[in-house]
């Protein structure tokens, strides 16, 4: 397998992952007979989904720069929302280690779903440029 499909192939998991992820959260909110169960699924995933996002992007910028003199990485709308991405999913990180405040744990699920459709757009404009 040629390396640079290692990015992409990683990016498709972390976006199944995401919206498995984010989809738990989900039904934690309208399935109260589940809901502690659900939600400790959902806090354990959470920062694996971070960690995998974050090597993801990571090794996008590594494989466009070594690998892909065609594309400039910092102009390209996949660079660009992938960025984007990082940060809603660094925000709802970083509002899940403080969810007994009200006003984080009011952010949360907004952070999150924004992050699953950054997540969308982004396997679009990537696959406009995959290798």
């Amino acid at each position: 397998m040629n390396w640079l499909y290692v990015h992409p192939a990683v990016g498709a998991i972390v976006v199944v992952l995401m919206f498995y992820t984010g989809g738990i959260g989900l039904r934690s909110r309208t399935d109260p007979r589940h809901r502690r169960a659900l939600l400790a699924r959902h806090a354990r995933l959470g920062p694996l989904l971070f960690v995998l996002m974050l090597a993801s992007w990571l090794g996008g910028v590594a494989s466009t720069w070594l690998g892909r003199s065609n594309l400039e990485i910092f102009r390209t709308t996949h660079f660009r929302m992938g960025t984007v991405l990082i940060v809603a999913v660094t925000g709802a990180y970083l509002t899940s280690r403080r969810m007994h405040l009200p006003s984080l744990r009011a952010a949360h699920p907004w952070l999150g779903a924004a992050a699953m459709l950054l997540a969308a757009a982004q396997a679009f404009f990537g696959l406009q440029i995959a290798p």
